[in-house]
């Protein structure tokens, strides 16, 4: 069975016994998709038993969470060198987990309907970070929706009250929201290593 971090103090000691690489599985027991993640996970771990892999129970351990950014469940952190390396959101394979271990690019599965990503991108007219934006989600092969402001009064009040911001673009992905071109933060929430 995976072990369970207690808390930062505790993480901090992880960290210097493991220091070139972890799996981190955020969590929470009311998640039926983090609880099949656990199994995943558990399997895997007796696979590779001398493999720093742990999990945090977000809705137990609130400290942790915050500090990388995880705002839903499952996802799984890798850090390199005690830093953030990638961050994959859902379910995923005992395959998917040796890619990360032989430091393969994880490329964000969308087979079924659980594990689909939901994009919406809030664009406006003449806005060149929008094209680039859209060009960019694209090359990577992930689906989304185009609303544009400049037309929509009601989106346009619903992503400012959300988000705080007026600029576009602003990119929704599974309820995080990237104002901008932040091509890093997008590649973090959409499971993307570069």
């Amino acid at each position: 069975m995976v072990d369970e971090i207690q808390d930062q103090q505790h993480l901090s000691h992880l960290t210097q016994t493991y220091p070139d690489f972890m799996m981190i599985l955020f969590y929470t027991d009311s998640s039926e998709k983090s609880k099949q993640a656990l199994i995943v996970l558990d399997s895997f771990h007796e696979k590779h038993p001398d493999v720093g892999i742990f999990r945090v129970n977000a809705s137990k351990v609130k400290d942790i969470h915050p500090i990388y950014g995880i705002k839903s469940v499952p996802t799984l952190l890798t850090l390199r060198k005690g830093q953030p390396a990638e961050y994959i959101l859902g379910i995923q394979s005992e395959d998917d987990y040796s890619r990360l271990l032989s430091g393969t690019k994880h490329v964000p599965k969308r087979e079924s309907k659980e594990q689909r990503l939901k994009v919406f991108v809030y664009t406006s007219d003449s806005c060149p970070w929008c094209a680039k934006a859209k060009s960019y989600l694209r090359k990577n092969g992930v689906p989304f929706n185009e609303i544009n402001v400049s037309r929509n009064s009601s989106a346009a009040q619903n992503i400012f009250r959300r988000s705080g911001q007026m600029g576009t673009p602003q990119i929704d992905i599974n309820g995080h929201i990237v104002v901008g071109f932040d091509q890093p933060k997008i590649d973090r929430f959409l499971g993307i290593r570069g």
